[in-house]
């Protein structure tokens, strides 16, 4: 990843085929999310799911029995990384995994690439963690497309919404729409569409709208779409952000998701008061897709592990805890997916 003070699509000897590539907003070349590429593919061998999930327990385990000098070392190193280089254990207070550095652990080891001084965001990716978030990415994108795909076939003339509460750099979005464009481009020509990024982050918007900007080039899977992309300023505590997108959305396709955000780090009422909202102020076919962590019995072991050890805020809902979370809204699960070691992907519809 070379450091350069740039914007939009680069091109050089090091990149992967078939990847368009962007830049952060401090200048570091990182390739647009794929989840179709071969690499990222590759990346994801769920046969070997547990041996994954033993080496990475043992690490956890052996970063438990450090003393207190030999975790200040492995922290200053950690922080070498791009995925732990804003890492929450330098600072209690930021108690979860920052957009960016998710980013990355998404991409995985095969489309990292960059030299030496990636080697330790390579390793990192290749634990369970990193293997659950792109299992992840790809069965949400999935979901997503498969109940937009009859929508935007029933109804041709209707434009495209997509609102994304604390989706990072909106991969999940981008992704759903490169699943539609390879199955049917059409669904999608003449149509408006709207990424619309619900976020207090800055630095990921920036790179969503770069990368977007890229798949828009000529080549790419966005060449010739109508694509536009906003960042509203969100926290999910104060939904007049998400009350005044929906203002004019009756007669639009909304598709509304969040991905390691609202459902694993939100408290009962705050996910309570958005969902109300966007039932209440939403068109009739309107999907919430989303993830979960397992409640404690089904998650992989190294999370609690991992919790415990770095005090990160991780929220185990589980299923059973989604559903008491919706007695209190008027949505209902409509699709759940829990092969996911760590995560449990769901789809909402209005009850």
């Amino acid at each position: 990843m070379n450091m350069k003070k740039n914007a939009g699509t680069v091109r050089d000897i090091n990149q992967i085929s078939r990847l368009v590539y962007a830049f952060t907003d401090n200048g570091i070349k990182l390739p647009v999310l794929d989840i179709t590429h071969p690499q990222f593919l590759s990346s994801i061998d769920e046969d070997r799911l547990d041996e994954v999930s033993k080496t990475s327990f043992q690490k956890m385990l052996d970063l438990g029995e450090m003393s207190d000098t030999q975790k200040k070392i492995y922290h200053d190193q950690l922080t070498k990384s791009y995925i732990y280089g804003r890492v929450f254990m330098r600072d209690p207070a930021d108690n979860f995994l920052n957009g960016m550095s998710t980013y990355v652990y998404k991409l995985g080891p095969n489309l990292i690439k960059g030299s030496g001084e990636r080697d330790l965001d390579r390793s990192l990716s290749m634990g369970i963690g990193g293997l659950a978030v792109r299992m992840r990415i790809r069965d949400l994108c999935r979901m997503q497309a498969d109940v937009l795909i009859p929508q935007l076939e029933s109804w041709p003339d209707k434009d495209l919404c997509f609102v994304n509460i604390a989706g990072g750099a909106a991969s999940d979005s981008i992704n759903t729409l490169i699943l539609i464009v390879k199955e049917n481009l059409s669904l999608l020509k003449n149509r408006k569409i709207e990424i619309n990024l619900l976020d207090i982050d800055t630095i990921c918007p920036h790179f969503a709208k770069t990368s977007i900007e890229a798949l828009k080039a000529q080549g790419h899977y966005f060449h010739g779409l109508d694509i536009a992309f906003n960042h509203i300023p969100y926290h999910w505590k104060d939904t007049n952000g998400l009350l005044w997108l929906l203002s004019d959305k009756k007669e639009t396709i909304v598709m509304c998701a969040s991905e390691g955000g609202l459902f694993e780090y939100g408290v009962d009422e705050d996910i309570i008061q958005n969902l109300n909202v966007l039932h209440d102020h939403s068109p009739q076919g309107t999907r919430i897709a989303g993830t979960i962590i397992h409640d404690p019995q089904k998650v992989d072991v190294t999370v609690p592990a991992m919790a415990k050890t770095t005090n990160s805020g991780l929220r185990f809902l589980g299923v059973k805890g989604l559903t008491k979370l919706l007695e209190k809204t008027k949505w209902r699960l409509e699709s759940v997916h829990e092969k996911n070691p760590i995560y449990v992907i769901f789809t909402l519809k209005k009850g």
